[in-house]
């Protein structure tokens, strides 16, 4: 039986034997919380396309770091949430264009001056000396 949301225990047992690389456990925590996870995935990404293969990359990364979750500091769904948000943010920031973030950290780097020099068209030089 397929259940969406199972009870907190029960997806905590799935992830520390997801730990242990049960590949059934595996599977069965992908069948109770796949449908939530999307659903965020797909909120932040906006593009059913790219929250489909980052679905895909957010359960490698649950795979492969089930063993960092500790049970009884957050609820496991909470932690499967926070992997399934933090990589769809990562996703976001990762799309912005270089040349944004170069002009971001430069003016961020050189202060409000430089934001104001850069607002303020500069005046044509002259090649006449006598002027």
């Amino acid at each position: 039986m397929i259940l969406n949301q199972a009870p907190s225990q029960d997806i905590a047992d799935l992830i520390a034997r997801c730990a242990l690389r049960d590949h059934a456990a595996f599977r069965s925590l992908y069948e109770r919380t796949s449908a939530k996870l999307f659903g965020i995935i797909l909120r932040i990404l906006k593009d059913r396309s790219e929250a489909e293969e980052a679905m895909q990359d957010v359960y490698v990364k649950i795979w492969q770091r089930a063993d960092r979750y500790v049970a009884g500091t957050t609820s496991p769904i909470s932690y499967l949430v926070a992997v399934a948000r933090n990589y769809s943010l990562d996703l976001l920031r990762a799309r912005r264009p270089m040349a944004d973030n170069i002009d971001v950290a430069t003016a961020a780097r050189a202060g409000p001056a430089f934001i104001l020099s850069s607002m303020v068209p500069s005046a044509p030089m002259s090649t006449n000396p006598c002027s």
